[in-house]
């Protein structure tokens, strides 16, 4: 017996989101460079290039009747255009991923998850209690070592916008979908 067929997400009744920063084409061939390099020492699995971004809220499955007011939250967000420089490239032990981010936490970037998670709560939506992780994941699975190193030259990541993405869990892995994006303002106080 053949299983229909998964229904396309929009025809979904419950969606699974979360808010990012999503790269430059140059910028995510950079850095899928770097989980080339990174695998050869650790295996695992690579994430596709077109997947590379960095996650600012994971909001998880909600019922599409709430991404209005998910957008409407988002619309309060205002921030300043600013450049996210990635200097280093490390992993997890305790979750066998490796990721690239940065030596210290951009005040701009900071200021953007602060807000945006401001405006979730108001709006009734979960935030995350960890202290933010600036990082975006390169390989999953990685059970090789990788000690902490610096990338040689940093990737220098423009970040004039966050986006709302929609995630489509699939078996060969997650296709990502955008639904909105939010540039930033010049002039604007982070």
């Amino acid at each position: 017996m053949t299983r229909p067929p998964e229904p396309a997400p929009a025809a979904r009744q419950r969606a699974r989101v979360f808010f990012a920063i999503w790269p430059a084409a140059a910028i995510a061939r950079r850095l899928h460079k770097e989980g080339e390099r990174a695998h050869g020492l650790t295996g695992g699995r690579r994430m596709r290039r077109d997947t590379l971004h960095l996650t600012l809220a994971f909001i998880g499955d909600i019922p599409r009747e709430r991404l209005d007011a998910l957008r409407a939250a988002a619309d309060t967000v205002a921030f300043a255009p600013f450049t996210f420089r990635v200097d280093r490239i490390a992993r997890w032990r305790h979750n066998h991923i490796v990721w690239a981010g940065a030596s210290g936490l951009p005040g701009e970037l900071e200021s953007l998850v602060t807000k945006l998670n401001a405006a979730l709560a108001e709006g009734g939506f979960p935030v995350e209690r960890r202290n933010f992780a600036a990082h975006v994941t390169l390989l999953r699975n990685a059970r090789g070592e990788l000690p902490a190193a610096e990338l040689a030259p940093p990737i220098e990541w423009p970040v004039g916008e966050f986006v709302l993405v929609e995630s489509d869990p699939r078996p060969e892995g997650a296709q990502y979908r955008v639904l909105q994006s939010w540039p930033g303002v010049f002039g604007s106080q982070s």
